[in-house]
Parts: C-alpha cells; structure tokens; sequence
C-alpha cells in the first residue's frame, strides 16, 4: 500500500456498537492519560484496532468547539495509528477530552502520540 493510504480512518475502524462501549466503560478496561486525552482500552475479539472520539459537553457548551476537539483527535490519530498496527488480535480504544480550553493541534499531536506509545507497551507486555 503506498504511503497516502496507510493515513486513512476508515469506517471499519470506528467504534460505534453500544454493546462495546457498555463492556468497554463498564470493566475489563485499562486506561492511561496524557493531559487533556485520556485513552481508555481493552482488547476485542475483533482484529484490528478500533476507536471513538468523545469529547463532553460539560467542558464546551458549543457543538462547534466540541467538533474542532473531536476533529483534531482525528487527524492526530489518523497521522499516528502507525504506532499501534504491530499488534496481534484486537483493541478498543476510546479518547476523552478532560480539558476545559482549546488546546493548539501540535500539542494534540504530541498528546496522542504518547498515548499510542504508552497503549502500544501496554498491550505488548500482555501479550
């Protein structure tokens, strides 16, 4: 596959069942933070690794602001899910916004960077 399409978040990738969510928050889970994400994740019988974007309305009132967050969690994600494609099996992933301000995307990036890293060690020294 060229170099364009490994940066591609595809639908298959999202996580939308709410009988995974529900498994996912209720137990089983493993979370880590890097400060404004918080990622919280546990391995799926499915192969690949799925996420979701949640950002919540007690920190921005506007639907707008909370679509810019969620849109830089994309894109932060999509340029860096490299980091997480060694595995074997399945994962789940949720990202939560646990700030109250707009962070600038760079910050973002390195955020979700460290999270991937930390999730990726994690998942390893499980296995």
């Amino acid at each position: 596959m060229d170099s364009a399409g490994t940066h591609v978040f595809r639908k298959s990738e999202r996580l939308c069942s709410r009988k995974v969510l529900d498994d996912l928050f209720k137990g089983g889970h493993r979370s880590v933070s890097a400060y404004p994400i918080r990622a919280v994740f546990m391995r799926s019988e499915v192969a690949g690794v799925r996420v979701m974007m949640s950002v919540s309305k007690r920190h921005f009132k506007r639907a707008v602001m909370r679509n810019a967050v969620k849109r830089q969690l994309r894109e932060a994600y999509r340029l860096q899910k490299e980091l997480l494609l060694p595995l074997d099996g399945g994962l789940d992933i949720a990202f939560l916004w646990t700030c109250n301000e707009f962070m600038p995307t760079d910050l973002v990036f390195r955020k979700m960077q460290t999270l991937l890293l930390r999730i990726h060690e994690s998942t390893c020294s499980n296995s």
